[in-house]
């Protein structure tokens, strides 16, 4: 997945930080810090971990001041140690700080999910399943935690509900409330769409549906480990070219015992929605007053 950092969306994001924080209107540095001074400072890494963001980064700083001089030392996706120089610039002192902490902000939240979604894959090694993220997302950050996720070797689910077909537990629940035939339905829309289907399992009852409906993918939701194996081989017996998925609140303990029972793969909301922020910080390394 690639960001296009010029697009109107990253425009946007960096337009409402600078707002929120009120960037122009610093008064702490427009009162401590002369207009005239100009400082040289580094981006460095204070723990090991996966870099995402570091565009983002650049592009607020020189939204504030296009004057800013922005030399980027890694690229997105690399595994960096503390101590790390990320990225080295120059510019007006007032203006470096003044954007310093949306840049860090937007940078830490990316880089700590590609860090962690990073650590996550280590449990994964060798097993040859994918680990997937949601849609459980900042709304309008989508595209960046995706990316973010994508730089830590993750793999992206779909991006927008338009994207497939993805039968979920609610959609059960009214569908089935209000006595439709759902299956049937479903089976001629796809001929009309030809889209990707999914449809999640939680029970005994949405395993038959399932059978009946034959979906390229299940999702496996929410359950037992013993379970989640016997439902993997009635699942792989009944529809041949079936894809497995493990999905439902799975913590990273959960992941290499789960690995074992050989889903094809298996998604983490908390991959984008419960992760650290990864430490950085902005350090001042040269002050020019003439």
């Amino acid at each position: 997945m690639r960001v296009n950092w010029n697009s109107s969306e990253v425009t946007s994001i960096i337009r409402s930080g600078l707002r929120e924080d009120c960037a122009r209107a610093d008064l702490t540095t427009r009162i401590l810090l002369d207009s005239a001074w100009r400082i040289d400072a580094a981006i460095v890494a204070k723990q090991l971990g996966i870099i995402a963001g570091l565009p983002l980064a650049e592009k607020f700083l020189k939204a504030l001041d296009p004057s800013i001089r922005f030399r980027q030392m890694v690229v997105d996706g690399t595994l960096v140690r503390p101590g790390r120089i990320l990225a080295t610039l120059r510019g007006k002192a007032r203006s470096v700080l003044s954007a310093e902490r949306p840049a860090l902000n937007a940078l830490q939240h990316l880089s700590g999910i590609a860090t962690f979604t990073h650590q996550q894959l280590q449990k994964l090694k060798g097993t040859g399943v994918q680990l997937l993220d949601t849609r459980k997302t900042l709304p309008g950050w989508r595209f960046l935690q995706k990316y973010a996720v994508r730089c830590g070797g993750g793999t992206n689910h779909r991006m927008s509900l338009g994207d497939a077909v993805l039968i979920k537990e609610n959609h059960l629940e009214i569908a089935r409330l209000a006595g439709s035939d759902w299956v049937t339905r479903v089976q001629g829309a796809m001929k009309k769409h030809r889209t990707f289907l999914q449809m999640e399992v939680q029970t005994e009852r949405d395993l038959r549906d399932a059978m009946r409906l034959k979906p390229q993918r299940i999702l496996l939701d929410n359950l037992k480990p013993s379970d989640l194996k016997r439902m993997k081989r009635i699942l792989k017996k009944a529809i041949p070219g079936i894809e497995i998925e493990f999905t439902g609140g799975i913590k990273p303990d959960d992941l290499r015992p789960l690995a074992k029972l050989r889903p094809d793969r298996i998604s983490m909301g908390r991959l984008t929605h419960s992760t650290p922020a990864f430490d950085c910080s902005l350090d001042i390394t040269h002050v020019y007053t003439k």
